[in-house]
């Protein structure tokens, strides 16, 4: 009996579609020496270049020529940080496509039913919270409280929250399962690569004012579950949609603390009551205990709509 992981491979369908299992053509040999020829060596050096290219070229460069702007950006377009860096990684995403003569949206950005995929995520990360904050709310631990705003600037206060968490899924999602999981993936397999990068995405929200280990150690488990999410699904679609509503129904819907973020532009003035293990305390339900009971539904979610692992394992062999 195979596992998923070692399934083999096969052709294209008919119509031309890729399917589960599905052989994706591997980049084109490199020529020179055995040790450059190795998929393995190379995969891994690919992933060092576009940590390279974000980190020491593209992000440094960006800050530089925005700097005589800065104060102008902000005033009429506020913190456009997040989005700044999501150009970085798309460029550099862009930059190793090239590289590696593939297309830029062979790293989890195509595939059949991508709107589906990315509806379904946004449906499932609304309906874990809801269900969560509902919990807490019948255990007497939490209040879903008035509405805070009211209005045109309630719908202005949607709409540039709505656009903002979508950059913000974008970014991370990208950054953390895009080039970089397909490219490691090649090189030390899909759940080793799978791990490195959900710790170094737990490390990246280590600077989050009213952070806590539990809160960290939840971001990592976040990562390992929208990682299972692409290994299921062969896309990055579903865990934008994820990421992307569970952070505008915390921050924005229910207006609860985001990894201790709190945004004064929120829909409900929800408040909690019950203890910090209980409730998340400072960083919001991503502190709490039960948070790992969430994640845990919804990997088995991801696990019942999607049965078969549409993840490409040609990338993972020689």
């Amino acid at each position: 009996m195979q596992d998923e992981e070692n399934q083999p491979l096969t052709q294209p369908n008919a119509q031309g579609e890729i399917g589960p299992g599905a052989h994706i053509p591997p980049a084109t040999k490199t020529p020179g020496s055995p040790f450059l020829r190795d998929r393995r060596i190379r995969a891994i050096g690919g992933f060092l270049l576009f940590i390279v290219l974000i980190r020491i070229v593209f992000i440094p460069l960006a800050f530089m020529l925005l700097r005589p702007f800065r104060r102008q950006i902000r005033a009429t377009l506020g913190d456009i940080g997040e989005l700044v860096l999501l150009i970085c990684v798309l460029l550099a995403t862009f930059v190793m496509a090239k590289l590696e003569r593939r297309s830029f949206f062979d790293y989890g950005l195509r595939g059949t039913r991508g709107l589906a995929k990315f509806l379904s995520g946004a449906v499932v990360g609304f309906v874990s919270l809801t269900v969560m904050l509902s919990a807490l709310w019948c255990a007497r631990d939490f209040q879903f409280g008035p509405v805070h705003m009211h209005g045109s600037a309630l719908a202005g206060a949607a709409a540039g929250s709505l656009l903002g968490f979508v950059i913000v899924a974008l970014f991370e999602e990208t950054a953390f399962r895009g080039y970089a999981l397909f490219a490691l993936a090649r090189g030390i397999r899909f759940w080793p690569a799978a791990v490195l990068l959900s710790v170094l995405f737990a490390y990246a929200h280590t600077g989050n004012s009213g952070e806590s280990r539990v809160g960290i150690a939840s971001v990592f488990a976040f990562g390992i579950v929208l990682a299972y999410s692409v290994w299921r699904t062969g896309s990055l679609l579903w865990a934008i949609g994820f990421h992307f509503m569970w952070d505008y129904s915390e921050t924005f819907l229910y207006g609860v603390p985001d990894s201790g973020f709190v945004s004064p532009k929120h829909l409900l003035s929800a408040s909690f009551s019950g203890p910090a293990w209980i409730t998340g305390g400072s960083v919001g339900p991503e502190g709490s205990y039960f948070i790992f009971l969430v994640l845990a539904a919804v990997a088995a979610a991801i696990h019942i709509f999607y049965p078969r692992r549409e993840f490409p394992v040609s990338d993972q062999r020689d």
